[in-house]
């Protein structure tokens, strides 16, 4: 069954109970997270440490059975996890690592299978990628990694089709967008790489429209912000790159409104932070809207349980900076509001 893309964020994860928590990495390399105290409420006044020694942003994913699992880049080179021991609940009281590979880049992938296995995939020493997976859901680990080869400059980003298959797109060594894909659900991978073409300044993101085609977004070496997306749900893609505009840097974060729309959050060279979305679902894109600030990270998205979203940067304070929406598919509060912290990686 395909996953509900309202959860799928892989920086703020939607607890079982609805409650949004966000996870980065502090100024002292280790885990921290900050939590709503209500669905759609508040959030909690202090952030919590987890541990670990981290180099990379952590990324975090819901298990079938609602328990949330964080992964990270160690400062050996591996991929660490540490997990809830029950949805909503207490965490694994240390933290283990995911096998022997070796990995490069600031972010790790990961996603749910059509069958609900946890699988993470990565940049490798190498620049191949890499991946890992549950060998059931809520489950074990495989002890091993396998290559699916490639040439990456930048880390990857994953999505489950609308039928379950997981694609995964990166950036190349030529610079194009470079994808492989499940060729069944939790089935085989395509033995071969296939380009989508375009020119890539930064790492792609990817989300999937509400009519279950995939869509990409990845910055230009002009700055502007370029989209290319399935033609079909699952299927072949659009022949070209679109230009949404910019100037816009790093890498955008993109998520679906409650009622279907995609919406893109990116930094402006202007050191502002912009929204550009659909105007109906899986349809054309209106114009960039400022929405002042002044980020210090790339941002993130989250949807909460009442299908408002919620807008996260790093400040040049070092601490997390939000925004949100007033109610589900409208107007956003006028300021940022800080939720503190001591961080490093968003």
């Amino acid at each position: 069954m395909a996953l509900d893309p309202g959860l799928a964020s892989t920086r703020i994860a939607r607890n079982a109970d609805g409650r949004l928590e966000l996870f980065a990495t502090g100024s002292d390399s280790a885990l921290w997270h900050i939590w709503q105290t209500a669905p759609g409420g508040g959030w909690r006044g202090r952030w919590a440490s987890r541990g670990g020694v981290l180099t990379t942003a952590p990324a975090v994913f819901r298990n079938a059975d609602g328990r949330l699992e964080v992964f990270g880049g160690g400062a050996d080179g591996r991929v660490w996890h540490i997990w809830q021991t029950e949805p909503g609940g207490p965490w694994a009281p240390e933290w283990r690592a995911l096998g022997d590979q070796r990995i490069l880049g600031r972010r790790i992938a990961v996603f749910q299978s059509g069958a609900g296995r946890l699988e993470v995939f990565v940049r490798g020493a190498d620049n191949a990628l890499w991946h890992t997976w549950q060998t059931e859901p809520n489950g074990g680990w495989t002890r091993h990694w396998v290559s699916r080869g490639g040439v990456l400059r930048g880390c990857p980003a994953v999505f489950q089709n609308a039928d379950g298959r997981l694609e995964v797109f990166v950036r190349g060594a030529d610079d194009a967008l470079w994808h492989t894909w499940q060729t069944e659900p939790d089935g085989d991978w395509y033995p071969s790489w296939a380009s989508r073409g375009g020119d890539l300044r930064a790492d792609p993101a990817v989300f999937r429209n509400q009519d279950g085609r995939l869509e990409v977004f990845a910055m230009a070496p002009d700055n502007t912000l370029r989209h290319v997306w399935q033609s079909t749900p699952g299927g072949g893609w659009h022949g070209s790159w679109a230009n949404r505009g910019g100037p816009r840097v790093g890498v955008p974060a993109v998520c679906q409104e409650a009622d279907g729309r995609l919406v893109v959050f990116a930094r402006g060279a202007d050191l502002g932070s912009w929204r550009v979305e659909q105007q109906v679902p899986g349809g054309v894109w209106g114009d960039w809207q400022p929405h002042s600030g002044v980020p210090a990270s790339d941002p993130a998205l989250g949807r909460g349980a009442d299908g408002r979203l919620e807008s996260f940067h790093l400040g040049f304070d070092n601490a997390l900076w939000h925004k949100w929406q007033t109610s589900p598919n409208n107007g956003w509060t006028a300021s940022w509001a800080a939720r503190g912290g001591s961080l490093s990686i968003l």
